[in-house]
């Protein structure tokens, strides 16, 4: 039972919301075994659920995790988080204090992090072209919790997280977001703007990043404009986890 739930969460918190019989077939159960998880789910305030018309036929049911569970979810990126904000305040000059404001010491402080987390990723991406370090950079992000797929999208690449590593940080200070999308573009070494965050309501959070040279990509292009999930790009280069 257990197993299932967290499958669950897991599936919820990377992919956004899912019907019961999406969900029945992405884990591997029954769908009404799965229905029985659901309700006693959302009984807990772990998942929220919305009716959706259909074309025909009877509306469908889609659930997703509430604030409560993503919460439950988060508890290994608040560590990583807490790990990176001791030692990026503590080395915070005089200087760089003096004078701020709180808020202005939390940017500083986060865009700290964001240095810390480049740093400590930066090994994994070596991409000669733009799209090779995207790939990359989404790969090793979503150990953080902060990418899941990109999508070549013509004239730039649009990357996505539909769940939030830190959601009540992240509602409380724009350093947080900040600080996510800092980080990829220290990876990337390439201007990213960030268009919707899960935090400020949208249903993801969302980067943009154009392509300079398209013509000089040397990436697959067979596949444009279609989305590459994250365990997707790890098999292509040979280091998704066993299942």
């Amino acid at each position: 039972m257990e197993r299932t739930r967290d499958e669950v969460v897991r599936l919820l918190h990377e992919r956004g919301e899912r019907s019961v019989a999406e969900l029945a077939e992405e884990i591997g159960v029954s769908p009404g075994s799965i229905r029985r998880h659901m309700d006693l789910m959302v009984a807990d305030g772990l998942l929220v659920s919305h009716l959706v018309r259909q074309p025909r036929g009877r509306p469908t049911t889609r659930y997703a995790l509430s604030e409560a569970g993503e919460e439950q979810t988060s508890s290994s990126y608040y560590q990583k988080l807490l790990g990176r904000l001791s030692p990026a305040l503590a080395n915070l000059s005089a200087e760089e204090i003096g004078g701020q404001d709180g808020r202005a010491v939390l940017d500083r402080l986060f865009d700290r992090v964001a240095e810390s987390m480049a740093r400590e990723h930066s090994a994994q991406v070596r991409g000669a072209s733009l799209d090779q370090r995207v790939h990359e950079v989404t790969v090793a992000l979503s150990r953080e919790g902060i990418l899941q797929e990109v999508e070549d999208a013509g004239d730039f690449f649009r990357l996505r997280n539909t769940g939030c590593p830190y959601r009540t940080t992240a509602s409380e200070t724009h350093a947080c977001c900040a600080a996510d999308r800092r980080t990829i573009e220290l990876l990337l070494g390439a201007p990213v703007e960030q268009i919707t965050t899960v935090a400020g309501g949208g249903a993801a959070c969302e980067y943009l990043v154009a392509k300079s040279h398209p013509e000089s990509d040397d990436f697959d292009r067979s596949r444009a404009a279609g989305l590459f999930p994250v365990v997707e790009l790890m098999q292509q280069k040979g280091t998704a986890p066993a299942r």
